[in-house]
């Protein structure tokens, strides 16, 4: 790069979580942008990078000085300026005093139909060099973290305690003071391999320096380092690397140096359930498993990294640790499987769920009765429906073993393993692992409707509950994840097909809580519209994530919705046939129709009443509609019929006043059209569909 105007700026800290770094970068980015911009200083590309102990900035191409600003400021109105002799009043002296200029340096000049007194203030540019000691401690204060430390005093804050900042302006430092730490020239390298301080004499230099003394900045480049040795160790062993995503981040913000060194363990581990070593790896220690190649089973090695260079003593630890890890899993894995599953269901009445909300064995009543809800307003048959209600029974039973208390991410995969060893049916302990899918965005969804029917149970008790004692998402705090639950029922209901509308779903989860919180009829009618609103935002959200537009994703929720399988197939649709001339003739029709009906309620429309036959056209061809709609859910066919109207509305227009000055006339041929609207609503609000 280019280094003569180049702007490097380096934090050097304590530790900074891995968890903080992502965002830690964009606000780097984002509030470097902003501040140069509000100080009126030109710039090329803003990159930020960052390891555990650093966030370094750097702003190519960064002007040398701020341009020259000329600002017109406007005085007192001109009949205020002056008085009856044309001398200047005490508000034009005041004017000019203010702002250090003679009187022969205003003008007058009309804004917005006034005339005022103006001048032209001309700010000359600051050098950019002598600019940074006043912007670049702003730019530390703007970084935000969530869990800020102070050391220095409490108006200081920062992730952890600052040990030394760099800046250069080319190969000039930059020289201020924050925090108790003078900015210069100097950087450090790896904390233990090779410390420093180092000299930097510009930007280039700054990277081989960091690169000579074993510090890789660039995460995008440790993370592909990572990846490669990974894939390297688990071909030495036979295996391939179970990658985590979430693990991999974490891993390249917690080292500047990545080494990977592989393991082995104990292969008599291999007859745990493989989840119980996996997790002890990825969670605890930050271990990557290896799998067979084939089979996907865990083989008894690992590959950890190292934030130093390789030592055959770093393996031995590495292993060390995992073996203790894994005896603990075995000890309570062989102590929690002495007694069924259902046993512990007893120890859930020890076990607070919410406050108000009583214990996780009430929870667990409730899940089996709201399963049942669910299971007769989908006609489920009897056999699925007790299978379901033998997993809401059993699903949160595994919470109070003591491998998951150990292993909390165990929780449904030890009440999989412990139903089946306790001679449940595969149904039931599939089901128990798969109510509490999808875990976050993206994850897989139950595979069985046992699973998804205990799922959308458990989703619905903990909305109803929650929103029932007051505990709402608001803004971006839902410590709750009551968005991440709601977003799950959707995603189930969609995928399964299921025919449930939002009404019944909510409508169930309502009565199940209202005798545990003494719910009456018009707090449940209040709770009822609060949680259609946040649903219907929640599927608002999932159709924007299908990349459908806004006026069609209004145009679907503006009609009476049903199932939600049924909006998204009715968004998708309507989506293929955006611009189409199908499409165009029904929007024309139902604006037609609409924009003179308007807000009319409707009414029986009097046959006896018609006086054209365009009248008697129309309500056959609506009646005849209607009759083909009645059994017919597909979005398509829908929108062929609804064409079928366009010429009867259009003879209906040309033949007959609606607005006739017979009332009873008038409000029957009204009638029509509210029933005409009613019949285009079994899509869409077609209103809101441009044409």
């Amino acid at each position: 790069m280019t280094t003569a105007h180049t702007l490097l700026f380096e934090i050097g800290c304590e530790e900074i979580p891995s968890r903080f770094m992502p965002g830690a970068l964009e606000q780097l980015k984002k509030e470097a942008a902003e501040l140069l911009a509000g100080y009126r200083l030109k710039h090329g590309p803003v990159e930020a990078w960052g390891t555990p102990r650093r966030l370094t900035l750097v702003v190519a191409e960064l002007e040398e000085s701020q341009p020259d600003l000329v600002e017109q400021i406007k005085g007192p109105p001109v009949n205020r300026a002056y008085d009856e002799n044309k001398n200047p009043t005490k508000a034009l002296l005041g004017f000019i005093q203010g702002h250090g200029i003679k009187l022969d340096a205003v003008r007058q000049e009309e804004l917005k139909g006034a005339g005022y007194i103006v001048i032209d203030k001309e700010t000359r540019g600051r050098p950019t060099f002598k600019l940074l000691p006043e912007l670049l401690p702003k730019l530390i204060q703007k970084l935000s973290f969530p869990r800020p430390m102070f050391w220095q005093q409490k108006d200081v804050r920062f992730a952890r305690p600052i040990r030394w900042l760099l800046a250069l302006y080319g190969n000039h430092p930059v020289r201020f003071s924050y925090a108790g730490i003078e900015a210069g020239g100097a950087t450090y390298g790896h904390r233990f391999l090779a410390p420093g301080p180092f000299n930097v004499g510009s930007a280039d230099h700054y990277f081989e320096i960091l690169t000579a003394n074993y510090v890789v900045v660039d995460p995008l480049r440790r993370r592909e380092m990572i990846l490669d040795q990974l894939n390297q160790k688990a071909e030495e062993q036979g295996g391939k690397a179970l990658v985590d995503e979430g693990l991999l981040e974490e891993v390249t913000y917690l080292v500047e140096y990545p080494v990977a060194v592989g393991g082995a363990f104990d292969p008599a581990y291999l007859d745990l359930p493989q989840e119980v070593p996996i997790t002890s790896m990825q969670s605890h220690q930050r271990y990557f498993p290896i799998v067979d190649k084939d089979s996907g089973r865990l083989m008894p090695s690992f590959v950890g990294i190292s934030n130093n260079r390789f030592n055959p003593n770093i393996s031995k630890g590495y292993a060390k640790v995992l073996s203790a890890r894994l005896a603990d899993g075995r000890f309570f894995f062989d102590e929690d499987r002495k007694v069924p599953l259902e046993s512990y269901i007893e120890k859930l009445k020890n076990v607070v769920f919410l406050e108000s909300l009583g214990t996780l064995d009430q929870k667990r009543l409730r899940l089996v009765e709201l399963t049942e809800k669910l299971g007769v307003a989908l006609k489920l048959p009897a056999g699925q429906v007790e299978r379901a209600k033998r997993v809401a029974h059993l699903c949160k039973a595994d919470l109070v073993t003591s491998l998951v208390k150990e292993f909390p991410k165990l929780q449904g995969v030890m009440g999989r393993e412990y139903a089946r060893l306790s001679g449940e049916k595969e149904a039931v302990a599939v089901g128990i692992y798969e109510h509490y899918l999808p875990r976050f965005s993206g994850d897989i969804l139950p595979g069985s409707l046992e699973g998804a029917l205990v799922s959308l149970a458990d989703r619905i008790d903990t909305l109803a509950g929650c929103f029932a004692i007051g505990i709402q998402p608001t803004g971006s705090q839902d410590p709750y994840a009551l968005r991440r639950q709601a977003q799950g029922a959707i995603a189930i209901m969609n995928s399964f097909g299921l025919q449930l509308t939002i009404d019944e779903f909510i409508g169930n989860g309502l009565d199940t809580i209202a005798e545990a919180l003494k719910l009456d009829q018009a707090k449940k009618t209040e709770l009822n519209g609060q949680l259609n609103d946040f649903l219907v935002q929640r599927i608002r959200f999932a159709l924007q994530e299908k990349e459908i537009e806004h006026d069609l994703i209004e145009a679907v929720l503006g009609v009476p919705i049903k199932a939600v399988a049924e909006i998204f197939n009715r968004a998708t649709v309507l989506k293929d046939y955006l611009n189409s001339p199908l499409l165009n003739e029904v929007v024309i029709a139902y604006n037609r129709v609409a924009n003179l009906s308007g807000k009319t309620a409707g009414g029986e429309v009097d046959q006896g009443l018609f006086e054209n036959i365009a009248e008697e056209e129309l309500l056959r061809t609506r009646q005849a509609v209607e009759n083909a709609l009645k059994d017919h859910e597909d979005p398509a066919f829908i929108l062929e019929k609804l064409q079928i109207l366009r010429q009867p509305i259009d003879n209906f227009f040309d033949s007959v006043l609606v607005m006739a000055e017979d009332e009873k006339l008038r409000n029957n041929r009204l009638n029509l059209l509210a029933a005409l609207k009613k019949t285009f609503n079994h899509l869409a609000d077609f209103s809101r569909l441009p044409v």
